[in-house]
């Protein structure tokens, strides 16, 4: 594998392990019921609204690094399989970088609210117009995933095949389920299940691209 290739996985690592940084510091709230509203903002602190918001944004640009090096080991001939690949993965996560930046708006009106502000009607407003660019971000992880999975079984990346199970989507799957039948500790994923999926498939496609020893 090409140190360029090499080092594009390291960045998109450190992009997700950054980005999962600033959402879980921005969104986590013990206890908090995330499938139903935005209440769990309102115990979220100023300083942690602000540098989660910062550091999350400042470093979702990195998956764009990662998606090409996802691509590249996904489709080592780099025909339009990976080209497409590495296309809808980039713009996945330019959307959903201003899904991101939006958060902050969310959460300081949740946080007026609970002061007693009725602001209702522009929680509503900013929810209708911050929520379409996650399920964009949602649905090109399920075609991403179909991609992963053909390219892998049929030989053509440079992947064990055992990889075609860890897709982002599955990763993604597995943390929600998770949540579901765990909370407690699914509660500590959900916040940043996004992140925490790419977490997991950067690290592993870096792994398996590791020098092998000889005995």
């Amino acid at each position: 594998m090409r140190k360029s290739v090499q080092w594009a996985g390291y960045l998109g690592l450190l992009g997700a392990v950054l980005v999962g940084a600033g959402e879980f510091i921005l969104q986590y709230s013990p206890g908090a019921d995330y499938a139903h509203g935005y209440d769990y903002f309102a115990h979220v602190s100023q300083a942690r609204l602000s540098f989660g918001h910062f550091l999350s944004v400042l470093a979702a640009p990195l998956y764009v690094v990662g998606y090409w090096y996802l691509s590249q080991r996904l489709d080592p001939k780099n025909t339009w399989v990976g080209r497409s690949f590495f296309v809808i993965g980039a713009y996945a996560f330019i959307v959903g970088a201003a899904w991101m930046g939006q958060r902050v708006f969310l959460a300081l009106t949740v946080q007026e609210m609970s002061t007693g502000a009725d602001l209702q009607n522009l929680l509503d407003a900013f929810s209708a117009l911050n929520e379409p660019f996650v399920n964009v971000l949602r649905v090109a992880m399920a075609v991403l995933a179909l991609i992963w999975i053909y390219q892998i079984l049929k030989g053509r990346s440079s992947y064990p095949k055992w990889m075609a199970i860890f897709s982002p989507a599955a990763v993604l799957a597995a943390i929600i389920v998770l949540y579901v039948f765990v909370p407690g500790l699914g509660g500590l994923l959900v916040p940043n299940a996004m992140n925490v999926a790419h977490i997991v498939v950067f690290a592993l496609s870096l792994w398996v691209a590791r020098p092998q020893s000889i005995d």
